[in-house]
């Protein structure tokens, strides 16, 4: 009954958009928008072929209640798995603006250009599984001026049912691979690396399958090797987080200064802000409520060393 022996079909529920994945089952199942209509009348979900149209052209997305309700009737009426196309939905698209981007989300592959293949090796599940209700960063740099460990806890949501595992992402252009570790409410699954661009792709598998709504915290860190002196560090979004904390602490070397930043998407234009009070702790702390979609981080300035004593 399920067209997903169709292999496009299945490579766009696991990595299309919504409106890729709706045209493909659409096309496959050689049904027109004035079939599928009749076919949802007929179940008394009522949508226009108009919304029908802009969804498959992805000019518009269904946000509402009525509008979802429709979405999970065209699953099983497309002979697609339930929650499949509502998972590339991902969460409703913010009703403010958020900092870095006026966008509702970036896609992924954009956000991490080199992880493009690693994600597509270890079948990453669809953008929008899981909402990051918040995301907190201890990032420590050494003092010979590298970085030398991120520690990171993230406070997930599942968006749908049978919520198993969350992906993360290591990129530097520095070419140093760093080690995972520091795991906690979760363990490791598959890891995959591109050695040439610095790139890592991390599976991290949770303590427990979670329902839609549901929620879990993970934590994980990465320990780096000795690299070239670092002058930034930044967290990148594809869709809003409530809330982002980022703290670096500068071990023995502090910054002449320290700005946060953030930009749409990479090679966009970087808006840098006024630089943060670095105190005794030698630690910049960044709180941005409501992140993303896009890049927030900080940069910073190193001085001149002062000369060793004779």
């Amino acid at each position: 009954m399920l067209p997903t022996n169709d292999r496009e079909l299945r490579r766009l529920l696991r990595h299309g958009t919504f409106a890729q994945a709706l045209d493909r089952a659409m096309t496959v199942r050689g049904l027109s928008l004035d079939r599928v209509q009749q076919h949802l009348a007929a179940r008394d979900v009522r949508v226009s072929r108009a919304a029908l149209s802009y969804w498959r052209r992805g000019r518009s997305r269904p946000e509402r209640t009525e509008s979802l309700r429709a979405i999970r009737a065209l699953e099983d009426l497309l002979g697609l798995p339930a929650e499949s196309l509502v998972a590339l939905l991902g969460p409703p698209r913010p009703r403010g603006r958020t900092v870095g981007s006026e966008a509702a989300s970036v896609d992924r592959r954009r956000l991490w250009t080199a992880c493009g293949p690693l994600l597509a090796d270890i079948s990453a599940p669809p953008e929008g599984q899981v909402r990051y209700l918040a995301v907190h960063e201890h990032v420590s740099v050494d003092g010979d001026r590298y970085l030398r460990s991120v520690r990171t806890r993230l406070v997930l949501e599942a968006a749908v049912d049978r919520v198993d595992r969350c992906v993360v992402y290591q990129w530097a252009e520095d070419p140093v691979r760093p080690s995972l570790d520091g795991l906690a409410y979760c363990r490791p699954g598959r890891i995959r690396v591109d050695a040439s661009n610095a790139a890592m792709v991390c599976e991290l598998l949770l303590e427990q399958r979670l329902g839609a709504g549901e929620r879990t915290v993970v934590e994980y860190g990465f320990t780096y090797p000795a690299g070239l002196p670092l002058t930034s560090y930044d967290r990148r979004f594809t869709r809003a987080s409530r809330q982002y904390l980022l703290q670096v602490a500068f071990n023995d070397d502090v910054p002449a200064s320290c700005m946060p930043y953030h930009q749409a998407a990479p090679g966009a234009p970087r808006h840098v802000e006024g630089p943060l009070w670095l105190g005794a702790s030698a630690t910049a702390h960044l709180v941005v409520p409501d992140a993303g979609p896009g890049i927030v981080g900080l940069r910073w300035e190193w001085g001149e060393r002062a000369a060793a004593a004779s």
